[in-house]
C-alpha cells in the first residue's frame, strides 16, 4: 500500500516470476507440484514477509513442489484465476485474502472445483483447532462444508487518529455518537483554520466511504447485516448517506481518483486528525504520529465493533489426492502457532488461530495491542459488513460515491445500480 501499482509489478517480476521459474526447474526433485495464486496486499514488508514463510514451507517439505504465481493487484489476481478455470486448469490454493464474496469464489464452488476442508478437520483436530470459529460461522454453508480458511481476522469497526490534534483543538474524549462525531469534526476544523493550519479533521476516500456505510448499516440495522443483506431503498441507508454528506461537507474529499494511500500518505504527514481504517492499518501508520484507535459511534451509544474473516485460501478440487492433502498440508502450515506467530510479528496482522495471545505484544506493539483490544471488548461484536458486498458492488460504491456526495448522482439511480449489482 505505500507504493505505486508500477513498483508492485516489478517486485512482483522480482520475487514472484523468478520463483516460478525456479520451481519448474526443481520439478523433477519433488513428488508433488502445487500452485499458489495470490495477489499482494499491504505493504511491501508485508510482501516480503509473506514470501518468506512460503519459503520455509517449501524447505521444510521438499517433497512438494510449491510454485508461486503472484500479481500485482487482487484485480488481476481474479482474472488469472478466472482465466485458469475456464479452461479446466483448477489452481490447487487460491489466496482470496481481503476480498469479499465474488463471483469467481461462487462459481467455483457451484462447479465443485473447491475443495471441502471439513472432512480434514474431522481428521486432524489440530488443524480443526487452528481455524478460528468466526471464519467457521461466516463461510460454512447450510448443509456444513467449508471451503475458505483465512489465516488472519479482520478487526475493524473504527477509526485511527492523531492524539496530538484532538488535545490541541480542544477534544477531551472520542465521541459516542454520530452527532458528537460531526462535532468533533467540526471543532478541528475551527481549531485549523483560526491556527491557520492545514490540518483537516478528516478526508476519507471512497474505499472510506465505504467502510463508513458498513458500519453506519450495521449500527443502525444490525439484522440486516446479520442476514447477509442490504436493503437499499430504506431509510438506514438514505440516513448513512446523509451523515457521509455532512461529513464530505466538513472534509472536502477530493474524488474518486483519490485513495486510501493518499489517505494514508495526509494521515503520516501530520495533515488528518482522522484516518478512516480497520486495526490492519497498524503498520502503514508512521511511527512519527501519536496515534491511537477509537471505535465508530453508534445510533445506540454502545461501544460496536466487527469481528469477521474475509475470503482467506480456497483448495481446489482437482481430483489428484496427493495434490489435495498436499495443499491442506500448506493450509496447515499458515495455521500453525509458529507461522501464525511470524506473521503477527512481521506483518502486524491479527492471527486467526484462537491459541495465539496477543498479551505477549502490549510493550514491543502497544500501538496494535490497544487497538485490536478495543475491538475484541467491544460491548457488541458482529461480522464485518464488508463481506455483504460483491466485488462488483464495492467497484460501484467506491467510483461514484462522490458523485452520490456533491448531487452530480442521485439516490434512485445510485440505489438501483448498488442493487442491480447484489449476487
Amino acid at each position: 500500500m505505500k507504493k505505486t501499482t508500477k513498483q508492485l509489478i516489478t517486485l512482483m517480476l522480482i520475487l514472484g516470476v523468478g520463483c516460478i521459474l525456479e520451481g519448474c526447474g526443481k520439478e523433477s526433485n519433488h513428488s508433488v507440484t502445487i500452485t499458489l495464486i495470490h495477489a499482494w496486499g499491504g505493504t511491501e514488508e508485508d510482501h516480503v514477509a509473506m514470501r518468506e514463510i512460503y519459503e520455509e514451507f517449501q524447505e521444510e517439505n521438499p517433497d512438494i513442489n510449491l510454485q508461486m504465481i503472484s500479481m500485482p493487484t487482487r484485480e488481476d489476481m481474479m482474472r488469472k484465476v478466472e482465466d485458469m478455470i475456464m479452461v479446466g486448469k483448477i489452481p490447487d490454493i487460491v489466496s482470496f485474502s481481503g476480498i469479499g464474496e465474488n463471483s469467481i469464489y461462487d462459481f467455483m464452488i457451484e462447479n465443485n472445483m473447491a475443495l471441502d476442508i471439513y472432512p480434514y478437520m474431522q481428521q486432524d483436530q489440530e488443524l480443526a483447532d487452528s481455524i478460528s470459529e468466526v471464519n467457521k460461522q461466516y463461510w460454512s454453508t447450510e448443509n456444513g462444508e467449508l471451503y475458505s480458511v483465512a489465516d488472519v481476522l479482520i478487526l475493524s469497526g473504527g477509526y485511527w487518529y492523531n492524539e496530538d490534534i484532538l488535545k490541541a483543538s480542544g477534544i477531551e474524549s472520542v465521541p459516542e455518537n454520530w452527532d458528537e462525531f460531526q462535532i468533533m469534526c467540526d471543532q478541528i476544523g475551527e481549531w485549523a483554520l483560526e491556527e491557520e493550519s492545514e490540518v483537516k479533521a478528516l478526508k476519507p476516500s471512497g474505499e472510506g466511504y465505504l467502510y463508513c456505510m458498513d458500519h453506519m448499516l450495521a449500527g443502525s440495522e444490525k439484522s440486516r447485516v446479520e442476514g447477509h443483506n442490504i436493503i437499499f431503498q430504506d431509510k438506514s441507508f438514505s440516513d448513512s448517506i446523509d451523515r457521509m454528506k455532512r461529513m464530505y461537507n466538513s472534509s472536502i474529499s477530493e474524488n474518486a481518483k483519490y485513495s486510501y494511500r493518499d489517505e494514508t500518505k495526509l494521515f503520516n504527514e501530520g495533515k488528518l486528525a482522522i484516518y478512516i481504517n480497520g486495526v490492519w492499518g497498524a503498520p502503514m501508520i508512521s511511527k512519527q504520529i501519536n496515534a491511537k484507535y477509537a471505535l465508530l459511534p453508534t445510533d445506540k451509544g454502545e461501544s460496536m465493533s466487527c469481528i469477521s474473516s474475509s475470503l482467506g485460501y480456497v483448495l481446489g478440487n482437482s481430483g489428484n489426492e496427493e495434490k489435495e492433502k498436499a495443499a491442506v498440508k500448506f493450509l496447515k502450515y499458515m495455521l500453525s502457532k509458529k507461522v501464525q506467530t511470524q506473521i503477527l510479528e512481521k506483518t502486524e496482522q491479527i492471527p486467526a488461530n484462537p491459541d495465539i495471545s496477543l498479551e505477549s505484544y502490549k510493550e514491543n506493539k502497544s500501538r496494535l495491542y490497544q487497538a485490536a483490544t478495543l475491538v475484541l471488548d467491544a460491548d457488541e461484536k458482529i461480522e464485518v459488513p464488508n463481506n455483504i458486498w460483491s466485488a462488483e458492488q464495492k467497484d460501484y460504491f467506491t467510483e461514484t460515491i462522490f458523485d452520490v456526495l456533491t448531487g452530480t448522482l442521485s439516490m434512485q439511480e445510485f440505489e438501483e445500480n448498488l442493487e442491480n449489482k447484489q449476487k
